[in-house]
């Protein structure tokens, strides 16, 4: 069984390397509970995927995706955070590390995989390592533009219905990724899809970019000091500057309520 630590309202999976969760996702299918309200899905929240979910507009968002089988620490101020308040998180686990490990393991194993590509260069890039791949390149849609969705949703639908992918890898910025992964599960239950039968939605970002060099992670130094976020910064200030140096500030404040929750009495 994976060990789980609830913080931030969210199952965070705790435990020292990949394996266990590796292992689980390779017999995914057969370990799922039937019983359980949990949805089919991966997702390695950081400290902005945390300040998103404590939005309003992001509350449906929020609802769902505390309901995926498998969440990820990502941001090493979460794991900072858990020790605080004593929850301690042993080790962060983010998707980019994981993806590389989960890719190999999945494609020895001939697993049937369709990745929702971010754009035709990864789609091609992915399936000359695994020519068996199944790739979907959706157009340019805004996040609310709910027509735009249903035609992405029917496409990918009927390649589920023909390909009948066991992994579905889904590779575009939040919070497209969740709206494209929620719909396309809703879907397959309508149609009648068991558990057992529903493909495993990962909500992997930038990982397959990462991975294929396309992107550049930050230097290792940077990742074990947890400041990737700020090599990330130097790379692109104009674009992440709001992101990095004013919305995440609210994470401060969402620490603050959950460590007050666990300790009222020191509430002034």
């Amino acid at each position: 069984m994976l060990k789980r630590t609830r913080i931030f309202d969210l199952e965070l999976i705790n435990d020292n390397s990949f394996d266990a969760v590796l292992n689980s996702m390779l017999h995914f299918h057969e370990e799922f509970p039937q019983s359980e309200n949990k949805l089919p899905l991966l997702f390695t929240p950081n400290v902005d995927d945390v300040v998103k979910l404590n939005q309003k507009k992001y509350a449906d968002v929020a609802k769902r995706l505390q309901q995926s089988y498998y969440i990820l620490p990502d941001g090493q101020p979460i794991i900072w955070a858990s020790k605080i308040l004593n929850k301690t998180l042993v080790k962060r686990l983010p998707g980019s590390e994981l993806f590389p490990l989960l890719w190999k393991l999945l494609t020895q194993h001939n697993k049937r995989i369709l990745l929702v590509a971010p754009s035709e260069k990864v789609g091609q890039m992915l399936k000359q390592e695994y020519p068996t791949l199944e790739y979907y390149v959706p157009p340019f849609f805004e996040a609310e533009d709910t027509v735009a969705l249903q035609k992405i949703t029917s496409d990918l639908l009927m390649l589920c219905n023909t390909f009948k992918p066991e992994y579905i890898f889904i590779g575009i910025r939040f919070p497209k990724q969740n709206y494209i992964a929620f719909e396309l599960l809703d879907n397959l239950q309508k149609q009648g899809y068991s558990k057992s039968e529903m493909p495993l939605c990962l909500l992997l970002g930038a990982s397959y970019e990462f991975y294929l060099d396309i992107k550049k992670r930050a230097p290792a130094i940077w990742q074990k000091t947890g400041m990737e976020w700020f090599y990330r910064f130097t790379q692109e200030p104009g674009r992440l500057f709001k992101r990095y140096f004013i919305d995440d500030m609210q994470f401060v404040s969402i620490f603050m309520k959950e460590y007050f929750k666990k300790n009222p009495s020191k509430c002034f």
